[in-house]
This record gives C-alpha cells, sequence and structure tokens, in this order.
C-alpha cells in the first residue's frame, strides 16, 4: 500500500489489500471547544495520529476520519458543532457498511471523543455486528489507556475531566504547535461523591446529562473541568506510546484469534 489512508490509495490498491488482509480502523472524534489552551479539534485529532500511528504497526489501513462527533452540551462554546445522536448512528453504519460490503470483515472505530460518541456508537456497531456478522470494535483512550492514564496521572481527585489533565498532556506531544499551556486554567468544584466526572476518582456514579447553559456556568465560562495546570508533554508522550501499543496489540490478537463469518452485504441505501 502507497499509504496506511485508505483515501490516499487507489481503487486497485485497496482491492490487492482485500485479499491478504480485511482490518480498517475508522477514527472518530469531535470539533468542540477545548478552553482557551487547546484547539476545538483535539478529538479528532487524538483519533487521527493514534488510529495512523497503530495502522502503520500493524500493517492495516484507516478509514477517513469522521471529525465530527455528539457534543451538544459543548455549543456553549463558539466553534462547536454537533450531530444529532441519529446523525452520529447512520454516518458510522453506512461507513462501516459501505466497507463490509468490499470485502472489510474486522472495523476497528477508535473513538477520541470519550463518553460522549459512546451511546451512539454502540448501537452503530451493535445493529452492524448483528446484521452483517462483522467484528466490531470500539477502542476509547480512557478505557484502552487506563492503566497508564492512571499510573502517570498527577492532579488531584476531579483533575481529569474536558481539556483537563491527560487531554493536554496528550495534545502537548502530538501538536504541541496548537496549544497555549499559559491559557490554562484549573476549574475543580466540590460535588457530590456520585457526579465525579473524573474516570480515575474509583466510587459510584451517576449520570446526569449535561445542560447547554449550566455546562457553560460549571465550566467557568471558558470551558475547562479538572486541572490543565499540571499537563506535561513528557507525560503526554508516555501517554501516547502506551496507548498506541495497547491499540496495535489488541489489532494483532484480533487479526490472529478472530474469525468472521459475514452473513451479509449490502449497499448503504
Amino acid at each position: 500500500m502507497k499509504s496506511v489512508w485508505l483515501q490516499e490509495n487507489k481503487s486497485h490498491d485497496v482491492e490487492e489489500y482485500l485479499k491478504h488482509k480485511k482490518s480498517i480502523i475508522v477514527p472518530i472524534g469531535s470539533v468542540e471547544q477545548h478552553a482557551r489552551h487547546l484547539p476545538l479539534g483535539t478529538d479528532s485529532m487524538v483519533a487521527i495520529k493514534v488510529a495512523e500511528e497503530a495502522a502503520k504497526q500493524s500493517g492495516i489501513l484507516v478509514s477517513p476520519p469522521l471529525w465530527l462527533g455528539w457534543a451538544p452540551h459543548h455549543m456553549a462554546f463558539p466553534g462547536t458543532i454537533t450531530l444529532k445522536p441519529e446523525t452520529l448512528i447512520e454516518l458510522v453504519y453506512d461507513v462501516c457498511k459501505s466497507l463490509i460490503y468490499h470485502g472489510f470483515e474486522k472495523i476497528h472505530i477508535f473513538n477520541g471523543h470519550r463518553e460522549a460518541n459512546l451511546p451512539p456508537l454502540k448501537i452503530a456497531a451493535t445493529k452492524l455486528r448483528n446484521e452483517t456478522g462483522a467484528y466490531i470494535s470500539i477502542l476509547d483512550p480512557f478505557y484502552v489507556a487506563y492503566e497508564i492514564g492512571k499510573e502517570i496521572k498527577v492532579s488531584e481527585p476531579g483533575g481529569v475531566g474536558h481539556a483537563a489533565e491527560m487531554e493536554t498532556s496528550h495534545m502537548l506531544y502530538i501538536h504541541p504547535e496548537l496549544c497555549n499551556l499559559e491559557e490554562a486554567v484549573k476549574n475543580i468544584q466540590e460535588k457530590h461523591r456520585f457526579l465525579s466526572h473524573d474516570p480515575f476518582v474509583e466510587g459510584d456514579t451517576v449520570f446526569v446529562p449535561s445542560d447547554v447553559a449550566l455546562y457553560r456556568e460549571g465550566a467557568l465560562n471558558i470551558g475547562v473541568v479538572g486541572d490543565p495546570t499540571v499537563s506535561t508533554k513528557e507525560n503526554g508522550e508516555k501517554y501516547h506510546k502506551q496507548l498506541v501499543e495497547n491499540v496495535v496489540e489488541f489489532i494483532h490478537y484480533c487479526e490472529n484469534e478472530i474469525e468472521v463469518d459475514i452473513r451479509k452485504k449490502e449497499i448503504p441505501l
């Protein structure tokens, strides 16, 4: 292959690839506010970078990135673009159905937008799995790299949220030219113990959806939840490399151990 990116190859290159491999990564993120120190495209940029490096190391292809996700609460801040969850489900469904139609059997959706994208992604993946027999996985950094995140975390409980420590460290490593740590602000608020936003804080949790107006107020009117001020490029590098390594390990496992029986191929219409 000339490139790991599907769109940079010719059709006959993909036809040849499918004679030997049946796997592909679909990176998806979001374009949403990330306070004053990170760019709007942070979630998508993370997904794109991890997908590209994992693909190079595992020898598989990457589909064109899906830049937009489900981010209604971030509409409190200019620049955010959100899809309806139904739109996101259909978008992912159609992309994957197209890939399955051509012969891809193992599709790894890499999600850069944490919890917000997961409900529609899980619905799309479940529909695809049951209808086609294709093997669909969803890889999210906060779960795939949980152990390294816990190891390098230096902020106090509540320090990992949105535009906070982990995202900022990661972006300082992969896109330092787009970051401005001098604008980073700490925002850790006292909440009921069931309402912790920090995935590294152990304990029982309750989900309450965000309201646009209340989210803006709770994010100090600048869009940060957590503590990005302790972020470092060095920790971002550790996090990124372990994340990519874990994704590659899972892809290799699927390549060698997972057998797929495609039941149905259809063109999205």
